[in-house]
C-alpha cells in the first residue's frame, strides 16, 4: 500500500522480499503468536471466573436453583468469549507491529542497524 501497488502485488512483493533476504527462517521460529493466544486464552479464563465469583457472592440464589445452572453456566461461557475477544483485538496491534518488523528489517536492515544496534547485532548473531 505504500508504494500504491494492489494487495495481491503487494503481497507477493513482501513474500519474495522476505525469502531473498533470509527472514523466512525468523519467521519460522517466531512464537509471538502462540504467546498471544495464550495470554488471550488466560485473560479469558479470568473473566469466567470472575463472572462466577460475581454470580457467587451477588446472584447467590441463582446457585441454588436447579433450574437456573444452565444460566449460569451461558453466563461464564459469555464472560469467557467476552474478555478472550477483548484480548485478542488488544493484542492483534502487537502481532501487527512484530510482522512489520520482520518486513521493514528485510527491506532495510541498514535502518535497524543505524537506529537500534544491539538489537540488530543479537538479530544477526543468531541468524545471518
Amino acid at each position: 500500500a505504500i508504494y500504491g501497488k494492489s494487495y495481491c502485488q503487494a503481497a507477493k512483493d513482501t513474500w519474495t522480499l522476505i525469502k531473498d533476504r533470509g527472514i523466512e527462517a525468523i519467521i519460522n521460529d517466531d512464537l509471538i503468536g502462540n504467546v498471544l493466544t495464550m495470554g488471550s486464552l488466560l485473560i479469558g479464563v479470568l473473566c469466567g471466573l470472575f463472572g462466577f465469583l460475581y454470580i457467587h457472592l451477588f446472584l447467590n440464589y441463582l446457585l441454588q436453583d436447579q433450574n437456573s445452572s444452565t444460566l449460569v453456566i451461558v453466563f461464564i461461557i459469555i464472560c469467557f468469549v467476552i474478555g478472550f475477544m477483548m484480548c485478542v483485538v488488544i493484542t492483534d496491534s502487537v502481532s501487527s507491529g512484530v510482522s512489520t518488523t520482520f518486513v521493514a528489517l528485510a527491506e532495510d536492515p541498514d535502518a535497524l542497524r543505524r537506529t537500534k544496534p544491539v538489537l540488530f547485532e543479537r538479530i544477526r548473531q543468531q541468524w545471518p
